[in-house]
């Protein structure tokens, strides 16, 4: 497990276990970070490529990463567009620039943090 602190109250959490990775966003008062404070953008696509290691059906991701579904349309459209994601039968899944731009990510809050 990685901890990255993101902010003086805000950290990201990597975890990994075997071929699943979670992306987890929290407060250091224990306080699950999606549930109080508003996330940023590239949080949140990092969080949606995190769970997209493997495939999954928008509606397991709107769930997951707590988007509606307009927000969801927005992110998954230009996240194809860029080349992070890519479709395949209505089933998203990260590509191997989404997973660089997670590990860059991860690094990059890494870096402010110490």
């Amino acid at each position: 497990m990685r901890v990255n602190r993101v902010s003086d109250n805000r950290q990201v959490v990597l975890l990994e276990y075997g071929d699943e990775t979670k992306l987890k966003m929290r407060l250091n008062n224990g306080w699950d970070f999606a549930s109080g404070s508003k996330r940023e953008r590239m949080e949140i696509m990092a969080e949606i490529l995190c769970y997209c290691i493997q495939q999954k059906a928008k509606t397991d991701i709107m769930y997951k990463v707590n988007l509606n579904y307009a927000q969801l349309k927005k992110y998954l459209g230009y996240m194809t567009f860029q080349g992070l994601l890519v479709a395949d039968r209505n089933k998203y899944v990260a590509t191997l620039k989404g997973q660089r731009f997670l590990k860059l990510f991860v690094q990059l809050n890494d870096l402010l943090s110490s």
